[in-house]
């Protein structure tokens, strides 16, 4: 058996401003930084032997700073790894957005992929990007061993569905230092489960587990009833 965890980074100053990020970044917030360091004494007691990698975005290399320190090892910085492109939407507040480009943020809000309008990925490529790479990741893990892969929301969200064969949205979204797990099983499995380049299956162990979190630290995306609170980075709405 192999594991692969995959950990959204802690809350961005970013995210705090309901600002879009995409491959732009601004570094954590003061309670991202505390997710962070909970985050890293959880894993760190769990997958003492754990390989690590991450995005090379600030707010993920950020996010792994404690466990790196905990684990006395350094992370290798993987730009594959990186949170889908936003075009020209990266940067600006989802108010601005929405007062600046009407018509286009009621049709993303109304579910419809149209990032690419605007100069970034559409899920399809971020997809394509992430999936080999995560699979390789499984792949390369020891017989016995646990690789740590510090990303993004959209990132994970967009690349386990398409790995798993779900439609996106299936799962729900991906909260900040929530942690997902693939398993890699050569034997029978019942579940969610996909192919393995290399042969065997994969396995969906947990998604979006934020048990190590106390509540008052737990983060996420609640819909409010205005549509101007709806994310179009990190935390995927259903359907997207």
């Amino acid at each position: 058996m192999r594991r692969l965890v995959l950990v959204r980074h802690g809350e961005s100053r970013w995210n705090a401003q309901a600002r879009v990020q995409g491959q732009q970044c601004a570094g954590l917030s003061s309670l991202g930084h505390t997710q962070a360091r909970v985050t890293a004494n959880a894993l760190a007691s769990a997958y003492p032997e754990a390989v690590l990698v991450t995005s090379d975005l600030q707010r993920t290399a950020e996010t792994v700073a404690p466990l790196e320190l905990e684990l006395r090892r350094t992370a290798r910085h993987d730009p594959v790894l990186r949170e889908r492109s936003f075009g020209d939407w990266e940067g600006q507040l989802r108010t601005e957005i929405a007062q600046g480009d009407p018509a286009r943020w009621e049709r993303w809000l109304a579910g419809e992929d149209l990032i690419a309008e605007v100069g970034g990925e559409s899920a399809d490529q971020l997809a394509d990007r992430v999936v080999p790479a995560l699979a390789e990741l499984l792949d390369s893990t020891a017989p016995g061993g646990v690789t740590i892969a510090v990303s993004h929301g959209g990132t994970i969200h967009h690349g386990v569905h398409r790995w798993l064969g779900l439609t996106a949205g299936t799962l729900g979204g991906v909260a900040n230092t929530s942690v997902t797990e693939i398993i890699a099983w050569d034997g029978t499995v019942e579940g969610l489960v996909g192919n393995l380049d290399g042969g065997g299956r994969v396995v969906l162990d947990r998604w979006n587990e934020v048990a190590h979190l106390p509540v008052e630290l737990r983060t996420a995306w609640r819909p409010t009833g205005s549509s101007q609170a709806r994310p179009p980075q990190d935390v995927p709405a259903a359907g997207r």
